[in-house]
């Protein structure tokens, strides 16, 4: 997913030949309607249409060779020119924002390759991959665009029924939850660009995917220049903390880890938040599978669940409520949960249940220098 994030971050090593610029050809009377200047620097967005990524500029939808639709909903700045012969192209610039809204470039196609590379030459070596990689509270704003009726509104105000369908297929029961459920959430928040890379088709249950056009189409309904962009800003941010999540777990299997965040949203409850950690092997020491879960609702409050998995088989569970009912409820009915268990083949070991916030963990995982996808110490 990420395998090209060293381009980013090693001009150096990048052939000449690629910093002097794929031109896009534009034909002289498109660049006439569109009233474009001869060096005259433009912002164009990436939209789907016709199942197809295209470019919206000034209102005009131009075909661009090479966008992929995981770029669907990212800004491209570009230079207008015009050649001795007449005839125009449009050339991409570096972004002109601190934090470039560059899509995971491990897919990157040469048209996103380019700007990526020029992007390279002329910015801090931070790159957009470094950013999400130490990103801290990764999903608070997922967690906020999941909750019952948010994104709901959201797409209301598109006429894009098809994306609500879409919407209403990622959102789970709480009453009805499943393994199978889980699993395709799991692969969906994995994301599409691991499934092309992988030569399989792409799933539609990608949740950045939908957050990605639903941006894209909101910009382009709202096009006046008192439009609000307070809903695309809280958008942009929830694909941020997606794609945070799925840079993390690359950089985590470069270090023999495992690392998987995702928030899963419920059309009949809050969204829950998932993380699965697993350390570095080492010899002659078991692999100790973590997995936290925090949800929060009206009725129970705050609840965090560590489960921790050890030799496949045994489990030993930590519970905090800020609620006493519900401590005491957990305490009392955990005999139930040891015969599901029991019945799945698993051994509880230990079950512990605190009155209280879960504390800060002191074992958060952090990017270490081994085999990290984007050197920032250069």
């Amino acid at each position: 997913m990420i395998t090209g994030a060293e381009a980013l971050v090693a001009p150096g090593r990048i052939h000449p030949i690629y910093l002097e610029g794929k031109l896009l050809p534009l034909q002289a009377s498109t660049a006439a309607e569109l009233d474009l200047k001869d060096g005259q620097v433009v912002q164009a967005l990436v939209r789907l249409h016709s199942d197809q990524p295209m470019l919206l500029l000034k209102g005009r939808l131009i075909e661009a060779p090479g966008l992929l639709p995981s770029q669907i909903g990212d800004s491209l700045w570009l230079k207008a020119s015009q050649k001795s012969d007449g005839s125009w192209a449009l050339q991409p610039l570096p972004a002109q924002t601190n934090t470039p809204a560059v899509s995971t470039p491990g897919l990157a196609s040469p048209w996103m390759g380019q700007q990526a590379i020029m992007l390279a030459a002329s910015t801090p070596l931070v790159s957009r991959i470094a950013s999400l990689l130490y990103k801290p509270n990764v999903n608070d704003e997922l967690v906020q665009i999941y909750k019952p009726g948010v994104l709901d509104q959201l797409l209301n105000t598109v006429p894009r029924p098809d994306l609500q369908a879409q919407w209403r297929s990622l959102q789970l029961s709480m009453a009805q939850l499943t393994p199978q459920a889980l699993q395709q959430a799991m692969q969906g928040a994995i994301g599409n660009e691991v499934r092309l890379a992988r030569g399989l088709p792409t799933l539609n249950s990608d949740p950045k995917a939908l957050l990605r056009k639903l941006i894209a189409e909101i910009t382009v309904s709202n096009d006046s220049e008192d439009q609000d962009t307070g809903p695309v800003q809280k958008l942009m941010r929830a694909v941020d903390d997606i794609e945070a999540s799925q840079v993390q777990a690359v950089q985590a299997q470069a270090q023999q880890e495992v690392l998987f965040s995702m928030t899963l949203p419920f059309a009949d409850a809050n969204p829950v938040s998932l993380t699965i950690r697993r350390g570095p092997r080492h010899e002659g020491e078991p692999a100790l599978l973590t997995v936290n879960v925090h949800s929060k609702s009206e009725d129970l409050g705050p609840v965090w669940l560590q489960t921790q998995l050890m030799n496949a088989q045994q489990i030993e569970m930590m519970m905090w409520a800020e609620s006493a009912q519900v401590v005491q409820q957990a305490k009392s009915r955990s005999y139930l949960l040891r015969d599901e268990l029991a019945q799945a083949g698993l051994s509880m070991r230990s079950f512990q249940v605190i009155h209280g916030s879960r504390p800060p963990a002191s074992n958060d995982w952090t990017p270490s220098g081994r085999g990290l996808v984007v050197d920032v110490s250069a």
